[in-house]
């Protein structure tokens, strides 16, 4: 169960100051049949949602909603799964920025981020201990359509490596990034950890129906590290860079083919009870910055409070046309806000 309540310094005209939250998530985890070395096990999860406020005022969320978090069914048997339903479909090495999150719609800088999950069949085939190889269909609902992907894994040494190519037709779910284009996209990713922690992940995007078959490339570099302040106080910085052709579909809306942004995330435990963290985002392009600090405080067993804030502005740029923090007469969800959380697990 979630509770939670934010007050927005200065929403758009005709809006309120805060947005109020009430989610309850609940459903079933277990094991339907095991027969050999055969195992059929499943998650069936709902949300159950109240908002009221300035979303629920702007459109963006209905006042009151119900839906399907997870719905699946997975078969295993020995190192081979399949499994079918509503399910999240994540990897990659990128902590802030995920060029390989396909269908990531977290907000990485919320509390408990998680993706919503996607409609489709996954299967995963585990090669040795240290690889696999996975393959995936996820319906698009338009005409049938579905995204079909397929990537490798695997483990050499201190250093792990991996690949992926999907094919992403046009769709009808506008959750998703790029919905409406055609692409085919390739990457991988890096990642290993010799005292300090570094990865790479990339893709390329081929855009089809539009006049050259343009392309768009994402690439984001990161390291971490744990220094002895404390409990241990984890440094985690990211570099991303985007940068596409000009007959590529312009989502940008300041119309840049080229954008440049870094990300830090400071976090570090005080006691067993309090973990500070703080995430600010930079964007070299434009200028603009996000700076959202959070406290976590354990109160009771699995009861957690939460303060959190988020500060945006912009460094010599223009508050109006800004990526990460930006002046508009409708809601963008960049508006500097404060607020409190609270969950309990049961």
């Amino acid at each position: 169960m979630r509770l939670g309540s934010q007050y927005l310094f200065d929403p758009p005209a005709a809006l309120s100051h805060f947005d109020n939250e009430v989610e309850l998530r609940t459903g079933f985890v277990g094991t339907a049949l095991e027969y050999d070395d055969w195992t059929l096990d499943y998650e069936v999860v709902g949300d159950l949602l109240y908002t009221g406020g300035v979303r629920e005022e702007s459109g963006l969320a209905e006042e009151y909603d119900a839906e399907l978090f997870r719905g699946w069914l997975r078969l295993e048997k020995g190192n081979f799964k399949i499994r079918g339903g509503r399910q999240q479909i994540l990897f990659g090495s990128g902590a802030l920025f995920r060029p390989l999150g396909f269908f990531d719609t977290r907000i990485i800088s919320g509390i408990i981020p998680l993706t919503r999950g996607v409609d489709g069949v996954r299967t995963t085939y585990f090669l040795s201990d240290t690889s696999l190889v996975e393959g995936w269909a996820v319906s698009a609902d338009l005409d049938s359509h579905a995204i079909i992907g397929l990537r490798g894994e695997r483990q050499f040494g201190l250093l792990e490596a991996g690949a992926v190519l999907q094919y992403h037709p046009t769709t009808d779910l506008p959750f998703l990034p790029e919905f409406n284009q055609e692409l085919v996209q390739v990457g991988y990713h890096l990642k290993g950890e010799k005292e300090i922690g570094f990865w790479n992940e990339s893709r390329l995007d081929v855009e089809f129906n539009r006049q050259g078959n343009p392309i768009r490339f994402d690439t984001v570099f990161g390291i971490d590290y744990t220094f002895d302040l404390g409990q241990g106080l984890h440094v985690l910085l990211e570099y991303f860079l985007t940068t596409q052709e000009k007959q590529f579909t312009q989502l940008d809306l300041k119309g840049d083919r080229l954008i440049q942004e870094i990300g830090l995330l400071l976090d570090q435990p005080i006691g067993i009870d309090i973990v500070w963290r703080a995430f600010i985002f930079y964007d070299v392009s434009d200028q603009s910055f996000q700076f959202a600090p959070q406290i976590e405080y354990n109160i009771y067993e699995q009861v957690f409070l939460y303060v959190q804030a988020q500060i945006g502005g912009s460094v010599g740029g223009n508050n109006r046309t800004g990526r990460l923090f930006r002046k508009a007469p409708v809601l963008t969800g960049t508006e500097s806000r404060v607020g409190i959380a609270l969950l309990a697990y049961f």
